[in-house]
């Protein structure tokens, strides 16, 4: 029998016992789907149960961290879930890291035990998991080479499957979520229980999702933005099937095969869908929710979306920090395609100048928000917490406005701008118009030094294959649609830009390039 926990009758909002309401609810109901397993919702409580007493007989406590490198495969939301049930934080790292990035980040985050996936290039990673850690606190999804690491499936298979009697409160952190780093050294963005809860819960508001969900998450696990869907859906009591990377058929044929109602996709996975000559071929009759995450749609892309893929296209604007802040929803799009949307139920939204005084609608400042959704700090990193929450508001870093009807609008990063002249300009208006151009396949805009106006725009394009690209040409192009000022003032033509997971430039990287170019 199922029973959790606790001589008392009431419930604590902890992520973990999500599951074992769901077992209750759905014993026999998919959970989780990933070309490898396929759990049930009882399968799930049962095996994370398990999974959770494996890690405090050997020693992991509550308080303690656990680092996680997966894939998207169920074995991820088991390892997040499984130490939810056990009051241990979970910090899901990138497995596109280098060794060098994984001991950075191990000892910056000092985990009690390390779960790792047997992938191309992960020998070293473990074996400097085992070095620091010991055989025991190290478990090896799919492992064959590494005989002194334990496997994962013998980890479960040797704990019992009670629920662990560990009673976790729900102010006590759940996760770290590490941000993709654009800009230099990523923050733990840390997030209790309670809060993560209410984010899962805003998406059934928000978005009106239940526990009828079937949804598709191509985007990676350790990434906010699928992490988040996945868990919401879990629960939430729904299905969730994971693919482990985007392929256009894949995608597709899931979406018609397992009858799929929910996906989040971005924006350069809508490109890739439209270009796909299959696309018509599948039905894609039940899907009822497409997310966009980590970007924009153009109003053209976004009506080819809506016309080709789906109609319920809808964006959010959220930051692994802030959690949801607005949505644009499909209604919206006719008259408000230029917007990122309204505020969502639970966001209040204070747009401020450099004094932090809040200015009028139609003029741009900082995005401030109030949400019990925000975090509730940056692992070992006070200053920029204070920074964040300064003056009682949640500062995003992004500038925008919004309209007077309540519509927000973003221009860019405040510290991406570029000051020229004393004119600010934000990188990433001028690559949206510069993203329309026949010719480039890729761009980014950064600032130059200029004798005459401090800072000039630098444009940094990478030409489709078979093209050529005039630089005159491209400024030119920038000044039909632009004030002149916007313009670059230098074109420089690079092979490819660098970028995140999720397919944004990737900021930090990019100075990399850009001192390679200076450097010829």
């Amino acid at each position: 029998m199922l029973m959790p926990f606790g001589e008392t009758s009431q419930m604590k909002i902890n992520m973990g016992d999500a599951l074992l309401r769901n077992a209750q609810r759905f014993p026999k109901k998919l959970a989780i789907a990933d070309g490898r397993l396929r759990l049930t919702h009882l399968d799930l409580q049962l095996r994370t149960s398990r999974l959770g007493n494996y890690f405090l007989r050997q020693g992991v406590c509550p308080g303690d961290r656990v680092a996680l490198s997966c894939g998207n495969r169920a074995e991820h939301l088991e390892v997040i879930f499984a130490l939810a049930k056990i009051g241990v934080t979970a910090v899901p790292f990138d497995y596109h890291w280098s060794l060098q990035e994984y001991e950075t980040m191990i000892n910056f985050f000092e985990p009690k035990a390390f779960v790792i996936e047997e992938r191309k290039g992960t020998t070293d990673v473990c074996n400097l998991a085992l070095d620091r850690l010991g055989p025991k606190r190290v478990l090896a999804i799919d492992g064959t080479s590494h005989k002194t690491a334990i496997p994962y499936e013998e980890a479960i298979a040797a704990a019992l499957p009670d629920e662990p009697r560990i009673e976790v409160a729900g102010n006590e952190s759940f996760i770290i979520m590490i941000t993709s780093g654009t800009t230099g050294f990523p923050k733990g963005c840390v997030i209790n229980h309670e809060t993560y809860a209410l984010r899962s819960l805003n998406n059934a508001i928000s978005k009106g999702l239940t526990d009828k969900e079937r949804g598709l998450i191509p985007l990676p696990l350790h990434l906010n933005a699928g992490r988040q869907s996945a868990m919401t859906l879990l629960y939430l009591g729904g299905t969730v099937f994971l693919l482990d990377k985007f392929n256009e058929e894949a995608f597709l044929n899931t979406i018609e095969q397992e009858r799929i109602t929910y996906t989040i996709i971005v924006p350069a996975i809508c490109q890739r869908l439209l270009r796909y000559p299959g696309l018509e071929g599948f039905n894609r009759s039940t899907v009822g929710f497409v997310g966009i995450s980590a970007g924009h749609l153009s109003t053209a892309l976004a009506e080819a979306m809506m016309e080709r893929v789906s109609p319920n296209v809808y964006e959010a604007y959220a930051s692994t920090d802030c959690g949801q802040i607005t949505i644009l929803k499909p209604e919206d799009r006719a008259e408000h395609s230029d917007s990122v949307g309204r505020p969502i139920w639970a966001v209040l939204l204070r747009i401020t100048d450099d004094e932090f005084r809040e200015v009028p609608p139609g003029q741009p400042g900082e995005i401030c928000v109030r949400s019990p959704m925000a975090i509730q700090g940056y692992y070992r990193n006070p200053e920029a917490t204070k920074e964040l929450f300064c003056d009682g508001w949640c500062h995003t870093g992004d500038i925008g406005w919004l309209d007077d009807e309540g519509y927000l609008h973003v221009s860019g990063r405040k510290k991406n701008m570029i000051k020229s002249g004393g004119i600010s300009i934000f990188p990433e208006e001028i690559e949206d118009v510069l993203s329309t151009h026949p010719d480039l396949a890729g761009v980014a805009v950064v600032a130059c030094r200029d004798p005459d106006w401090g800072e000039a725009v630098k444009a940094l394009v990478v030409p489709k294959r078979g093209t050529t690209v005039e630089p005159t040409r491209i400024i030119q192009f920038c000044k039909e649609f632009l004030a002149p000022y916007k313009a670059p003032k230098v074109v420089e033509v690079v092979a490819s830009l660098p970028r995140t997971a999720l397919g944004k430039i990737d900021r930090g990287k990019l100075e990399i390039v850009e001192r390679e170019i200076r450097g010829r």
